[in-house]
């Protein structure tokens, strides 16, 4: 089924943060950008994401971005990453009956790049956990 880029712009930008924070954290290591319209549909047919931006493999994602081997792992909050990990913080801001997740890009915990610019979830809620990605 094809998307239209409008409803793929949607997706990405409800559900597609975690995604463009490994995009972002790509684009840094390689200095190239990243067509997400075809990343996306790459990713879907690979299974590496689901069709509401759920990561199923990120690891496989970032490994064929890279060109390298790469591992990805969920992690407390407060690891400090080696040279050759970059860091993902998930946060979540719990309102009346509905709890908000978000990912941005950090390093030692300090904001690099939000996916959404000021992002209320990360700006009113707390850090939770976090992904290390691992580049072997």
């Amino acid at each position: 089924l094809k998307m239209f880029k409008q409803q793929l712009c949607s997706k990405i930008g409800k559900s597609g943060c975690y995604f463009l924070s490994l995009v972002y954290i790509a684009e840094s290591i390689t200095k190239k950008d990243i067509d997400i319209f075809t990343l996306y549909e790459k990713a879907l047919k690979e299974k590496w994401i689901d069709s509401d931006c759920f990561m199923e493999r990120p690891a496989d994602m970032m490994s064929y971005l890279l060109g390298k081997k790469c591992d990805v792992r969920h992690d407390k909050v407060g690891y400090k990453p080696l040279s050759n990990e970059y860091e993902i913080t998930r946060y979540e801001l719990k309102e009346t009956g509905v709890t908000y997740g978000h990912f941005v890009v950090t390093r030692n915990g300090k904001l690099i790049h939000d996916p959404f610019g000021e992002s209320r979830t990360r700006t009113k809620g707390k850090a939770v956990s976090t992904r290390i990605i691992k580049v072997l």
